[in-house]
């Protein structure tokens, strides 16, 4: 089996983050899911929907730098 060297798996992490991002503001962007948890003016909110999409695709981003950062 090979390995990534510290930098690939410093790379791997950090793209993990900015695909969760992306990935939770398009879900942000293009839906309406569950009720308003947070109005951010009249016509605008955070739904919880997004809530729920960020902290799945922040899991895991998370699950993955966890296994790519591990070093044994």
């Amino acid at each position: 089996m090979t390995t990534l060297p510290s930098r690939g798996r410093a790379t791997l992490a950090v793209l993990a983050w900015i695909g969760a991002t992306l990935f939770g503001l398009a879900v942000a962007a293009t839906t309406r899911i569950g009720p308003v948890v947070w109005n951010l003016s009249y016509n605008h909110g955070i739904h919880l929907g997004d809530v729920l999409a960020f902290a799945g695709a922040y899991l895991v981003a998370a699950l993955v730098t966890a296994s790519a950062l591990d070093h044994r």
